[in-house]
């Protein structure tokens, strides 16, 4: 996966690892927010920082499947 953002900081996604010990009320939204989206969408919380001397602060981004052609 190839990260657009300059510099950001990527937390691993719950299921990278077993289960996730780290419960935050950004972690349960992005929960939430996966178990309702279509399959094959991915939400993950991301830290990144608006500039460098700032501390990274944690979102949420939320991909879309990506468009593969099907394949004859």
């Amino acid at each position: 996966m190839t990260d657009v953002t300059f510099g950001a900081r990527k937390t691993p996604r719950p299921n990278d690892f077993g289960p996730s010990t780290t419960s935050t009320p950004l972690h349960r939204a992005a929960g939430r927010l996966q178990a309702v989206l279509p399959p094959g969408w991915l939400v993950d919380v991301v830290d990144i920082a608006k500039r460098r001397d700032e501390a990274p602060q944690p979102i949420l981004r939320v991909r879309m499947p990506e468009n593969r052609p099907a394949a004859s």
